[in-house]
């Protein structure tokens, strides 16, 4: 999908449409917090990122985790490389140390484009119930509201400086899903009123149209 958004930039921007990667829950409040985190040294070689996900998943995110491609990788002096997916590391996310397995997010790519930190690595703890079983197809769209509410999401981001100093910085908020369609829905109404434009032309939804059917 991130390879068919760039390739679609130009035509995105001739029909006035704007591609929003890297918007979703996860991946705006890592980023957001590996920024703060690498602010407070100098020269940062290093992010280290862990992710704490409890309930359930939607039936979209289980669809994409299930069709991932196999392998997982962190980013090296600048370049994604395979790590062994049994390297378990403790991270402490406010409530004393619990393992965390290492993942390939999107963050590998998205943080490293924002600060260009070369070294990269991400992680996930995630609670004994998120993981769906069964028919992926018959799974609700997303939790709902009181479970939302139920599982908040936490997240510790650990930078190491060029001279050894190590930041950590920690977050705790609302649910991925909650975080996300506020933050999506708050970027469409912006980009919606610097437009002054309420519906779509012609050509805005024949891109739509096509990402549709890239996405299925």
């Amino acid at each position: 999908m991130r390879l068919t958004l760039v390739g679609l930039d130009s035509e995105a921007k001739a029909a006035g449409v704007m591609l929003l990667p890297g918007s979703g829950g996860s991946v705006a409040m890592l980023g957001s917090l590996a920024i703060h985190a690498a602010d407070l040294v100098s020269h940062p070689q290093k992010i280290s990122i862990a992710l704490r996900v409890s309930g359930s998943m939607s039936r979209g995110s289980a669809i994409s985790a299930g069709s991932m491609s196999a392998g997982t990788f962190t980013r090296i002096d600048g370049l994604l490389s395979e790590r062994n997916p049994a390297d378990l590391r403790d991270f402490d996310f406010g409530a004393g140390p619990v393992s965390c397995f290492p993942v390939t997010l999107p963050d590998l790519v998205t943080i490293w484009h924002t600060t260009k930190v070369p070294n990269i690595e991400t992680f996930v703890h995630v609670s004994s119930n998120s993981f769906p079983t069964g028919d992926l197809a018959n799974l609700p769209d997303g939790p709902d509201a009181q479970e939302r509410e139920a599982n908040r999401y936490q997240a510790v981001v650990e930078v190491k400086s060029e001279d050894g100093t190590i930041a950590r910085a920690i977050l705790d908020t609302v649910n991925g899903y909650t975080f996300t369609v506020s933050r999506i829905g708050r970027s469409c109404a912006a980009c919606a009123r610097r437009r002054g434009r309420r519906r779509l032309s012609d050509s805005s939804r024949s891109l739509w149209a096509s990402l549709c059917r890239d996405r299925r």
